[in-house]
């Protein structure tokens, strides 16, 4: 039996290109955690909360995810809050090798586009779905502090900031 060569052309076509991509640390993805010294954040009109976790996601080369992590209500539960920021004229603030990621910038800019809220229970189930909500507004890492806000459509304000 023959087999076609076009499909195999196509597959190989696409394992080259597939490599040279994963190989380019400029596109590398993921993620930097650390534990703030001081981080709080606030949903609309609710209280301030505090949160003791900074994760920054490198999803591609100019979208971060910007995640504050607190404590949920009960013991061991935690409530997590991403702004999602493009920054298409700038590079993103991390390097990240093999996932693991370091800050490699003091100063950045991103747009944020949309922010979630979710809530894990102490053995780190999601309780049910995040709330996401598209906004309008910024993150900004300056020296040692990031500070993301944005504006949801129904005016509510959303922040988060942390030093790192």
């Amino acid at each position: 039996m023959r087999t076609p060569i076009v499909p195999l052309l196509l597959i190989s076509l696409s394992m080259v290109a597939g490599t040279s991509s994963i190989a380019d640390p400029r596109q590398a993805i993921g993620r930097f955690e650390t534990i703030a010294s001081k981080c709080q954040y606030r949903l609309g009109s609710g209280s301030l909360q505090t949160c003791k976790v900074v994760q920054m996601d490198r999803k591609t080369a100019t979208v971060t995810g910007v995640r504050f992590i607190g404590r949920g209500v009960v013991h061991g539960s935690s409530r997590h809050l991403t702004f999602v920021a493009n920054a298409p004229d700038e590079s993103i603030p991390l390097s990240c090798i093999s996932g693991s990621c370091t800050l490699n910038k003091k100063r950045w800019t991103a747009t944020v586009s949309s922010v979630a809220e979710s809530k894990f229970d102490g053995r780190g189930v999601a309780e049910g779905l995040p709330q996401a909500w598209p906004v309008k507004g910024d993150c900004e890492l300056s020296l040692k502090k990031l500070r993301c806000r944005a504006r949801a459509m129904s005016g509510e304000i959303l922040t988060g900031e942390a030093q790192l």
